[in-house]
Order: structure tokens, then sequence, then C-alpha cells
């Protein structure tokens, strides 16, 4: 039997078999093994944990400045000035504008921010600002930090040049500025480095943060270092005739004065007081009176007595001489007691004779004038430098804030007292054996018998101790003081420099001011604030014509430092525009916090 031939389908079904078969057994070769899956899924995992670290990594450089640190803003004498250092400079001048605005030196609005408030040159010429554009404050800013730097810069590279370097005391200086910026932050509960950041910008660390002050230092001693140059050379007869050709800047002078004042008659219709021509004519009478009888200090101060009795007028006249006497005054002093200026002119010349006597204008009436001595040159001026640690009185540790009635605080203020009239009685003060510290000399003022408040005293007598019981440097006191002083000054170590005369009360200076008075001396004095344990550094006195000698050579210094800061090698080269962009962002945002928190704070009240 013959063989059926197939149909046209079953052939069709055949075929498509056949190419299913072959597409299965060419996919059978490309499929992956298990082994293959599994390493895929290896490589998957760590691009995928890459790309987490790269966004941390991001994160973390955008908090930690790490870009800033590494964007280069300007260049000068080829040094690169990165973004965290161009912003200190910047963000210094925005502080002193906003400083300057609130005392109402500048006008400068502060409930702006400064991008958008225009510059009117209140702090200094903006030079070479394109004629077409419209200064703003940002762009004072700006201008102003690349100068300072370019001014920096060129002091410190000629320092150098000059080999001076930075001293012993020009780093306890710098660490000086560092220990109160950090005690700054400390109180704002802040960690130093926070702190720059918050106020400088990101990438300002403590390591940048001090090397930008030790060159401050260094070109404020190149300053001090050429002005003295410049102040040496001047001769005798050159200080002598700028003193004699500007008596009323640089001179003193004495005189006695007394005013008398004429009665003032009330208007019946207003209820206003005014002197009249009579009763300024009475008062002239007066006054004359007491000038014809002036032919000597002493008869001045009778007539003046005779007259303040006679008139019932102030009874300090007619018990201390000194509220008459004006001694070794400048011309504004004296022109704030007596503003007639004829007097004035007299007064502040060499030649007008002791025992000459002026009858001055006064809104009031008249001020009799004696004086004393003409123009002259003022006495040196004598500064000192010193440490030391409050302990308080327990009543100044109470809370100034309480809300209580003046009976109450009156009664308060009597059982404190009396309580520590108790405690004093209570307590002996063992005194110290100061014969073991033979190497230092120990000043007391006040021992344990005259105390005021023992207990008090005893815990000053008792760091005293402790810093005698140690190294007797200057440094180790200022650690005590760090640790124990509840004055405002505890965290730069109790330090006050350049006190003048007259600035502290009178047991304080007393003692720093004692004849004989040496470095490194100690002592116990009481005041109205308690006990302070003294540490005497240094006593500084500065000639008179030193004021002179300074403002001879004020412009020739000037010249100098500019010339300096002008030279074509330190010419400030704008690297990264986009960099002074960012800073400038974060000190409108920072402007715009402060706006935000003067408001919060005058809605608050």
């Amino acid at each position: 039997m013959a063989k059926q031939e197939k149909t046209a389908a079953e052939l069709y079904r055949e075929q498509r078999k056949a190419r299913l078969a072959k597409a299965a057994k060419k996919n059978k070769k490309k499929m992956l093994t298990p082994q293959a899956t599994k390493r895929i899924g290896k490589i998957t995992a760590v691009i995928v944990v890459l790309a987490i670290l790269c966004v941390i990594g991001a994160v973390a450089a955008s908090y930690t400045g790490i870009i800033e640190r590494n964007t280069t803003v300007v260049t000068i004498n080829g040094e690169a000035i990165k973004q965290p250092e161009f912003a200190y400079y910047y963000n210094n001048i925005y502080s002193m504008a906003y400083q300057y605005a609130n005392y109402g030196y500048v006008q400068y609005d502060t409930t702006k921010t400064p991008d958008v408030q225009v510059y009117g040159g209140e702090m200094g010429e903006l030079k070479d600002f394109p004629e077409d554009q419209t200064p703003m404050w940002t762009d004072f800013f700006a201008y102003t930090a690349k100068n300072n730097l370019k001014s920096i810069k060129s002091g410190v590279a000629e320092a150098k040049k000059l080999g001076l370097e930075l001293d012993e005391d020009d780093l306890k200086s710098v660490q000086s500025n560092i220990d109160s910026t950090k005690s700054n932050a400390e109180s704002s509960g802040y960690s130093l480095s926070a702190y720059l950041r918050a106020y400088y910008g990101k990438g300002l660390s403590e390591k940048l943060f001090r090397s930008i002050l030790e060159e401050q230092q260094l070109y404020s001693k190149l300053n001090d270092t050429k002005e003295k140059e410049l102040k040496d050379a001047l001769s005798k007869e050159d200080v002598q005739k700028a003193f004699d050709d500007g008596l009323t800047t640089y001179a003193v002078a004495s005189f006695r004065s007394y005013n008398v004042n004429a009665e003032t008659t009330v208007n019946e219709e207003d209820g206003s007081e005014a002197v009249t021509d009579e009763t300024r004519a009475v008062a002239k009478k007066r006054a004359e009176a007491i000038i014809a009888a002036s032919t000597s200090e002493n008869n001045f101060l009778s007539a003046v007595q005779k007259d303040a009795n006679a008139q019932k007028d102030d009874t300090n006249y007619l018990t201390d001489d000194n509220s008459t006497l004006h001694e070794n005054v400048s011309y504004s002093d004296a022109q704030s007691a007596v503003s007639d200026t004829e007097f004035l002119s007299t007064l502040f010349t060499k030649s007008v004779k002791p025992g000459t006597t002026y009858l001055a204008e006064a809104e009031k009436g008249y001020t009799v004038c004696y004086i004393l001595q003409g123009a002259h040159e003022p006495d040196d001026t004598v500064t000192y430098d010193v440490r030391h640690i409050l302990v308080k009185f327990p009543a100044d540790e109470a809370d100034d804030t309480a809300e209580e009635t003046a009976e109450e605080a009156a009664d308060a203020e009597t059982e404190t007292t009396e309580a520590a009239e108790e405690t004093a009685e209570e307590i002996t003060v063992e005194a110290l054996d100061l014969s073991a510290y033979d190497d230092v000399k120990v000043a007391l003022d006040v021992d344990g018998e005259s105390a005021t408040d023992k207990a008090t005293y005893q815990k000053a007598q008792n760091i005293l101790k402790e810093y005698l019981d140690g190294e007797h440097t200057e440094d180790a006191f200022a650690a005590l003081a760090k640790k124990y002083s509840e004055d405002s000054n505890a965290s730069d170590g109790g330090i006050y420099e350049d006190v003048a005369v007259g600035q502290m009360v009178a047991p304080f200076e007393d003692w720093a001011l004692a004849k004989g008075r040496k470095a490194g001396d100690v002592g116990i004095v009481e005041t109205q604030y308690g006990y302070h344990i003294m540490y005497f550094v240094k006593t500084d006195s500065t000639p008179w014509d030193d004021t002179v000698r300074k403002d001879l050579v004020s412009q020739d210094l000037n010249d100098y430092m500019q010339a300096l800061a002008d030279s074509e090698d330190f010419a400030v080269n704008v690297e990264s525009q986009k960099g002074i962009d960012k800073v400038e962002a974060s000190i409108v945002k920072l402007a715009r916090n402060q706006i935000r928190n003067a408001a919060n704070s005058s809605s608050s009240n």
C-alpha cells in the first residue's frame, strides 16, 4: 500500500516545532548559571552601597566645609586664599558695619539684608566700581575684604623680609584671643569649631583661625616697629614745635571756677523759669565782688565760700576746696566746665600768668575763673597690668531679679548683714605662714582680723595659699583665676591691661600702684565687691610727647603700609566669583536670621 502524503497543516506544525526546538537550544546557551547569577547580585549590591556612600560623602563634605576649604576664591602674590579665609574677612567688615549702624555711625539699615541696600560711601570710597552699576553693601564688603587681605599679606611678607617674628608675648596675645572666642562659644552653647562655622561659614577650622590671628599679629608688629622707627627719628625740636603749635590739642592747664547763677523768675502764663536782665545784673555784681577779692588763691576760695554761704548754694563749696579745682585738664575738659571761648583762648597760652582772673558769661549767669597755670606739658601717662581673682561677698550672690518691695529688700539686707556679722564673730581665720615663700612678695592690705566677712576672706586666703604652694608664675595665677574668679574676666585669666589711674576702685588701685610694687607681687585687698587676690604684672609709663610723635608720623606710617599693599605683586586676582557669591549668600542668610531674631525679641517684649 502506497505511503499517504502529509497535509499542508501537518507540514506547518512540524516546521514550527523544529523552529521552537532550535530557538530553545539557542537560548539555553545564553542562560546564566546559578553561580553567575549570585556574582551579579553581589556586584549590584556594591553599586548600591557606593551610591549611598557618595550621597553620605556629599552631605559630609557640605557640613564639614571640605568643598569650601578646597575652593580658591582669590590669589595674592601666588598664595591661594581659600573660601573660609575670605569669608572671615568678609564677615568682619559686615559685623563692623552692623555695629556702627547700631551706634548711629553709618546709614546701614539693620532691618534689611545688605544685598538690597545701596552703599553710599559711609565707610570709605569704593574704587574702580563699574560706572554703569549701583554698588550695594555686599559689594563694599567684598571690596574691603580683598583690600584687607592684600594689606595683611603684603605686611606679613615685609615683616618676614625684615626678620620679624612673633615672640612669646605675641603668641600669648593670639592664644588669649582664641580663648576669649572659645569662652564666647561655650556661653552660647557651641564648641569652638561649631561657633566658627556658625559665624564665619563652613570650613574655618581652629587651625586656620589661629593662622589668621598670627598673621594679623605679625602685621601689627610690623606697624609698631615702623612707627617706633619713625618716631625715634624725630628731633626734640620737631616735637616741641608741634606741641607749641597745637596747645589746644596736646597741652593741659589748671584753674579754679565758680558759677554765680542769677535768680530766675517764673512766667505766670506758662510756668517757665527764666533769667531776667535785672537778676543777671545782680549776679554780675556778685561775680565782680569775687574777682575783686581774688588777689590770691586763698582769697579766691574765701570769696567763693562767702558767696556760697550767703546764697545758700551747694554746700560743697563750703567744705571742699576741690569743688572749684580743675587740675591738669585738657582743652575739651576745660571746655566742659567753662564754655566761654575767650577764656579758653586765654587759658591755653603759655604766656598767661598764674593768678589771672576772668569773668566768663554763662547761660544762667557768670563763671568766675582763677588761673593757676596756663598751657603746659602734661605728666607722663601711667598705666598698669594686673591680674586678680575676685571672691564675692555672699550678698552679691543673691538673685538680683527677685521681685521685692523696698521694705522687703531693706529687711533682707539687714538680715544678711546681721548674719554675716554673727558668722564673722564665729569664724577665726588662721594667719598665713609666709616664711616658706621667701621668693615672692605677699602684700596683704587686709587680714583675717580686719576682714569684714571672715568666711569669704578665708576662701580668698585658701586660693592665695594654693598659688603660693604651686609655681610662682603668671600662668599659674591665670589658671587659678579661670578656676575660681567670680569676675567677668575670669576666662581671660583675670587680666586687666593698660589700666589708667583712677579707673579702678581705690583699694584695688592703691595696692597696684603702691611704692615699690614689682612684677610677681601678690596679695589680697578688700573692696565693696569682695576680696581680690592680686597678681601684679607690670607698670607702663608713656611719655607725654609720645602722642605728638605719633601724630607727626601717622601720615608717613600710613603711606608706608599703603605702599606695601599697592605693590603689583599683591594685586588681588579673583579665581572664583562663585566662591565670593557663596560667601555673600551666607552673610545675607546671617543678616536675615538677625532680622528675624530682632523681630521676635521685639514682639516678645
